[in-house]
């Protein structure tokens, strides 16, 4: 299978763009003061755990809405554990009224600051009103 030259240039431009993307948004958390490493360890399991039955507020279309972290669970086995390595679940309890779908949004706390995670809904219940998961999984490089 033979390409064009310029066939050749365009993917490999396309390549180059993709490959920068990553780098760029790194500079950006850079030139905010805090590396990825840094904001990994504000982040952690042992963070999370403190702040079990606090509010957080989830950006919403221009909107806050107040849930509370309601679970912190270890997915590390302690071989990952053994060797600093970290993975858990979150789960947040929210009003009933409104409902969240699947989707990574904004989220603040008055101790953790700002930060995004994806959140999916796992119970709809009408009673206690829905919960959402996150997962943050820094087993494996």
């Amino acid at each position: 299978m033979s390409s064009s030259r310029r066939e050749f240039l365009k993917r490999g431009t396309l390549v180059a763009l993709a490959a920068g993307v990553p780098l760029s948004l790194t500079e950006k958390v850079s030139a905010a003061g805090l590396t990825a490493s840094s904001r990994e360890s504000e982040l952690s399991l042992a963070a999370f755990k403190s702040q079990l039955d606090t509010t957080f507020l989830i950006n919403n279309k221009g909107s806050k809405l107040k849930v509370k972290l309601i679970d912190v669970t270890s997915l590390a086995s302690r071989k990952h554990a053994g060797v600093g390595k970290e993975g858990f679940s979150l789960v947040f309890q929210g009003p009933r009224q409104n409902i969240l779908k699947q989707n990574t949004y904004q989220i603040e706390h008055e101790q953790l600051g700002k930060f995004s995670f994806l959140l999916v809904p796992i119970k709809l219940k009408k009673e206690t009103g829905p919960s959402y998961e996150a997962v943050i999984n820094r087993l494996y490089p």
